[in-house]
């Protein structure tokens, strides 16, 4: 009995190691899609058309937050979610994630410096925040794939799923008071 906790602690000390390995590539994956997209020059054709949908975004905030400030966070959030809300999807969201990042890398080259920044800073913090349950959703699906061959991996995917459900909910969470930011 005490080896067999023994033997459990040492998997689940291995797991927690793999678990942040994991985070650390995420992390680097999200920051290089960014740079790759940054590593773009956009056309000024293009150029214009992200200005215009930064400006109508913005008009349409102002408009609505003239009326009430929760109808211009919801249209933010709304809005927001709509781009990343598919990132916490396990393993599709990792693609979601790294595709809105470059998008976000070519927007950084195409409006003025100051908003510029403030795209890079916020997709430093996004990719921070939404590796971790890019992390635990891969590792979820991987341990339901090798629970399917070996059943002694049951406790642990349980134990993975309840820590990417946790990180789900946190993220979110921190993307709702992300985006009540001003």
């Amino acid at each position: 009995m005490v080896e067999q906790e023994a033997v459990r602690a040492t998997v689940i000390g291995k797991l927690g190691r793999l678990r942040i390995y994991l985070y650390l590539v995420l992390l680097l994956l999200y920051l290089a899609a960014y740079f790759l997209g940054y590593a773009v020059k956009p056309s000024p054709q293009f150029a214009a058309q992200v200005n215009k949908q930064l400006n109508q975004f913005t008009e349409e905030v102002n408009k609505l937050s003239s009326v009430s400030q929760i109808a211009a966070f919801s249209y933010k959030l709304t809005n927001f979610m709509v781009s990343l809300g598919p990132s916490l999807i396990p393993v599709f969201g990792i693609w979601n994630t790294a595709t809105q990042w470059v998008y976000s890398g070519i927007a950084t080259n195409a409006v003025a410096s100051n908003e510029a920044v403030a795209i890079t800073a916020q997709t430093i913090l996004l990719s921070i925040i939404l590796a971790i349950p890019s992390t635990d959703g891969l590792l979820t699906v991987l341990l339901l794939i090798n629970s399917a061959r070996d059943k002694s991996f049951k406790e642990l995917t349980i134990l993975s799923a309840r820590s990417y459900i946790m990180w789900v909910i946190i993220t979110i969470i921190l993307l709702i008071i992300f985006m009540a930011m001003p």
